[in-house]
């Protein structure tokens, strides 16, 4: 949490830092959707995916424009040839966003949802252990898009995930 609050305040900043000195683009418009397909890697997680939409719900809302939506994300952890873990999360998202320029775009996010694992490992003994769980799956993330056509950006997201990737890249397609 004291991470998010540092890149929130670093980012916030920036925005701040910006607007003061130069005017903001038009923001999106309500009923704008964006589509969005990342991948990521994080220490021990080999490889991890995430894909989410964004619905316009606020326009103009502090300069800016607040979104709502959804994420669904994969990523694998494997430590050995015996030791995998595998973890699916399912969350309702929501996301302040302000854009800079016509084409530079940069959101903060918030998700509160659920994650479901399948593990696999050796335990001491050698012996071969599998279990199930659910957890509670949070993450808060900032980012940014850059929309080199019309609907179609390239994207990165970084913050804290709870086993999912938390630095990722990817493309954003807003409908």
């Amino acid at each position: 949490m004291k991470k998010f609050g540092k890149l929130l305040a670093i980012a916030a900043l920036a925005m701040v830092s910006y607007s003061a000195s130069a005017e903001l683009a038009p923001q999106w418009e309500k009923g704008t959707m964006v589509g969005n397909v990342n991948v990521g890697f994080l220490g021990g997680i080999d490889f991890g995916t995430t894909a989410s939409v964004d619905y316009v719900l606020v326009d103009e809302w502090w300069k800016g424009h607040f979104t709502v939506g959804g994420i669904v994300g994969l990523s694998t952890w494997k430590f050995s040839s015996s030791d995998k873990f595998r973890y699916i999360a399912a969350s309702p998202r929501c996301t302040y966003g302000l854009n800079i320029t016509d084409n530079f775009e940069v959101h903060a996010t918030v998700s509160l949802g659920v994650l479901f694992s399948a593990e696999k490992w050796d335990d001491i003994d050698g012996k071969a252990r599998k279990d199930n769980h659910v957890y509670s799956f949070y993450e808060d993330m900032i980012g940014c898009r850059y929309f080199f056509a019309d609907n179609l950006a390239v994207m990165a997201e970084t913050g804290y995930s709870d086993r999912m990737p938390e630095f990722r890249v990817g493309i954003s397609y807003k409908f």
